[in-house]
């Protein structure tokens, strides 16, 4: 994974580590669940088929350690 210095303080997803200013830290990206794609007023009265979902991603900091 390709690691980048921080322009500020973070503290590391998997270890709960403390990455100061300065130090290499890396971004991964993880699935917080599904998404519909469908707005409110569009959805069917059944049940949503499975291609209106998709995965709702998110970039998380990771330390160097973690992300070596």
């Amino acid at each position: 994974m390709k690691t980048k210095r921080t322009m500020r303080d973070r503290e590391c997803h998997l270890c709960d580590l403390a990455i100061s200013k300065g130090e290499q830290y890396g971004q991964k990206s993880v699935s917080l669940g599904k998404t519909c794609t469908w707005s409110a007023d569009q959805r069917p009265t059944e049940e949503i088929p499975a291609w209106a979902w998709s995965d709702y991603r998110v970039k998380v900091d990771v330390c160097a350690g973690c992300a070596a």
